[in-house]
């Protein structure tokens, strides 16, 4: 979800416009956005395409309307050259989810009669090619979705176009000459592309969103047993394991996905690559595998077994997984687990999701913990006097050895026995999915969220996982607005003394200072902007960090001053002319680098890590011309933020960034090496979700706008991998997405 900051990129809420219409109406800003990424024609040119007998913009009002799409200094977005042109416009091409879908079959009469102008002419706008806006997803395929606010709307696809095959070839050809008679010199080929960026590529408004509310996740059948058996407190203790959903699939789980069954998972289909079957086809077969799919150990594994030697955990399979992770995962080799533990120095390595082998650690191991010369037991005590740490380090969802524990220990007091020697603290780490492993006693009020709930295969992702925000419009809204407020500020304040305070929705002080407004101007901005439809200054100079419970007279709290210069007061400290984004980045580098700084890399309650909270809450427009936004991304990701945590949703940062059209942030998370083919619990790689929400953009034209430019951005001029080549062919997507260096 948007931050309230962000009410510049959403378009007027309602009430009647005073004056006459805007001459950029929805369509033709959008065919203006994808005339600038997309093409070298320049702007005149681009006003030549798009005028006609009514609508003839000025060069200056087309370039306003760049900037309020794309902020200030758009030029960076465009391609060099023709080759960068063709290169961008054929990846678009090959998009399935985003190319027009039209029927060949004829019309009725009636409507074939109509002329070439008029038949494929959008209400909306009144120019002379009169392009269609309205577009149709694949016959047969499931409803796209968006989220506003908590509620998820899902798009219904519109019936697919009926265009006579005849009469959609001459207008094409008509609409060809009428571009190379308005751009002169350009070629025939030049003036199909831009006839195709222009056709081919036109979206619906918001009129295909359905308000209709839909459930997109049901808990899995193993999750249901261990809820049934964490409800009877007399049920006999007994180690069993409820099987993550192939969507969350880690390099850990590749280890023993020879066991499970697409039977197991009714949910998901089988054959549609995505379902252990292929899984295990997939990863099993890869190069150095220690493992065939059948599940023996492959000629590889079994030299470990005939010459084990220290040396040997420094070997990787494709995916990072060591001789440790091997022996974790598969029943039967606790021995040589332990003797591979006492004599290797290494036994910390992760794999290329970050897991150690206690993540992967089989259920055998968890058995029998009643018996003080359990072999767990032992192994956490060489563990605890050799390193410590281990128990400790985290997966890529914030997931830690102790939460596996508590997944599979449905006893208190020996999850109790099991972990008391360790820290409470640093055990008790809240993960991607709202799961707090505690040292007292299991909840069985709810699931057990170490598994992730069943998924729809045919729904889209929960994607808004923040708190709904009270949004002002009457003077109680108001009141409500600014005490929210009022309340992140509070929680950034503590944070200076209580590093470890978070509020109700288990956000901390960073959490808090990603989304907070910090000074009164801003909060009055916010206000008016969302009272009355318009839209707040681009930006604000002399903003200094101060409460908004400080300057209004609805909020009862007062902000304690901690310290004169990181004071929240607005008559405090001398950097009276700050702005919005250098008082954040002030905090946030005391709150990183004080005695005790808050936990960069925790999750809030709905399963938000720290950096990309920053990323959905600050939009590129809030910007300044000393790039402090650059600079707060980089801190966080120089104090340690986690470039590859991922949400609830399976979402890294990256593809938070490109979901939100968050240019910087994606240009930024590219350059630190963030993996281009990582992709979301439904198997959407970073394009697919550009391409998927450009669809459900509806009339939002800066949202479409910078979607398109991180689309071009990431298939442009730099060769970040992302676009398939001759490397990736036929490469599975699993394999592609979790594979490294492999030694």
């Amino acid at each position: 979800m948007s931050s309230p900051q962000s009410a510049t990129t959403k378009a007027s809420p309602g009430g009647s416009r005073i004056g006459r219409p805007p001459q950029w109406t929805i369509s033709r800003s959008r065919k203006l956005a994808r005339l600038y990424v997309y093409t070298t024609l320049s702007i005149e040119r681009i006003i030549k395409v798009l005028e006609d007998d009514v609508f003839k913009p000025r060069k200056n009002s087309a370039q306003k309307t760049i900037h309020k799409m794309l902020d200030n200094d758009p030029r960076y977005l465009r391609p060099d050259s023709r080759a960068e042109m063709d290169l961008r416009i054929s990846s678009l091409s090959a998009s399935v989810t985003r190319r027009r879908r039209r029927r060949t079959t004829p019309v009725p009469a009636s409507s074939t009669r109509r002329s070439g102008s008029d038949s494929i002419r959008s209400p909306e706008d009144t120019s002379s090619f009169g392009f269609s806006s309205s577009a149709s997803l694949i016959p047969g395929s499931p409803s796209q979705g968006i989220t506003l606010g908590t509620r998820r709307l899902s798009i219904r696809p519109p019936e697919p176009e009926s265009v006579d095959p005849l009469e959609f070839s001459t207008t094409s050809s008509s609409i060809v000459q009428d571009l190379q008679r308005r751009m002169s010199d350009c070629s025939s080929n030049y003036a199909r592309q831009i006839s195709t960026l222009l056709r081919d590529f036109s979206i619906s408004s918001a009129s295909e969103l359905d308000d209709e509310w839909t459930s997109d996740r049901r808990p899995s059948a193993a999750s249901s047993l261990l809820l049934e058996s964490a409800h009877d407190p007399d049920s006999s203790y007994e180690a069993f394991e409820a099987f993550p959903e192939p969507g969350f699939a880690l390099p850990g789980d590749f280890l023993n996905s020879f066991i499970r069954s697409c039977a197991d998972f009714p949910g998901q289909e089988h054959g549609n690559g995505r379902c252990w079957c292929a899984i295990t086809n997939n990863t099993l077969s890869t190069e150095n595998s220690w493992l065939s799919p059948t599940g023996d150990l492959s000629e590889r594994a079994q030299s470990l077994l005939r010459s084990p030697h220290p040396a040997t955990n420094s070997l990787r399979d494709c995916f990072g997984n060591t001789p440790l992770h091997l022996f974790a995962a598969l029943q039967g080799y606790q021995d040589t687990l332990f003797q591979f533990v006492l004599n290797n120095n290494n036994i910390d390595a992760t794999n290329n999701a970050s897991q150690t082998f206690l993540h992967v650690l089989n259920v055998e191991w968890f058995s029998d913990l009643d018996s003080p010369s359990a072999r767990l037991h032992q192994l956490l005590a060489v563990i605890h006097d050799s390193a410590p740490g281990l128990v400790y380090a985290t997966d890529v969802y914030g997931r830690n050895f102790f939460h596996r524990a508590h997944s599979l220990i449905h006893n208190p007091a020996l999850l109790t026995q099991l972990l008391a020697p360790f820290n409470p603290s640093l055990a008790s780490r809240r993960d991607a999915f709202g799961f707090t492993p505690t040292l007292s006693s299991t909840d069985s009020n709810t699931t057990n969220p170490f598994i992730p709930p069943r998924r729809t295969a045919s729904q889209s992702p929960p994607y808004d996982t923040t708190d709904p925000k009270p949004t002002p419009g009457s003077p109680a809204d108001e009141s409500l607005f600014l005490a929210y407020h009022a309340r992140l500020v509070q929680t950034i304040q503590s944070s200076y003394t209580d590093p470890q305070i978070q509020d109700s929705s288990g956000r901390n002080g960073l959490h808090c200072l990603a989304e907070a407004i910090l000074n009164p101007q801003t909060m009055e901005e916010q206000r008016f902007a969302m009272t009355t439809g318009r839209p707040m200054k681009r930006k604000l100079q002399g903003d200094i960090a101060a409460a908004p419970a400080a300057q209004s007279t609805t909020s009862t709290t007062t902000t304690p001053n901690i310290n004169p210069i990181l004071s929240m007061s607005p008559t405090a400290g001398p950097n009276q002319s700050e702005g919005l984004l250098p008082a954040r980045l002030r905090h946030l580098e005391h709150l990183l680098h004080s005695p005790q700084p808050v936990d960069i890399n925790a999750y809030d309650s709905a399963g938000t890590p720290v950096l990309t909270a920053f990323i959905a809450h600050i939009p590129d427009d809030q910007d300044d011309k000393a790039k402090t936004l650059l600079t707060i991304l980089e801190t966080l990701l120089r104090a340690g933020a986690r470039i590859e945590a991922r949400n609830r949703a399976g979402e890294t940062a990256l593809l938070v960034a490109a979901r939100l059209g968050r240019k910087v942030a994606l240009t930024t998370l590219l350059e630190h090496g963030a993996n281009v083919h990582a992709r979301d619990v439904f198997g959407r790689g970073v394009l697919e979700v550009v391409d998927a929400t450009c669809r459900g953009a509806g009339g939002d034209v800066a949202l479409y706008a910078r979607l398109e430019a991180c689309r071009v951005l990431l298939t442009g001029r730099r060769d970040w991998g992302v676009v398939a080549s001759a490397a990736t062919a036929g490469v599975p997507p699993v394999v592609l997405e979790w594979r490294g260096r492999v030694e």
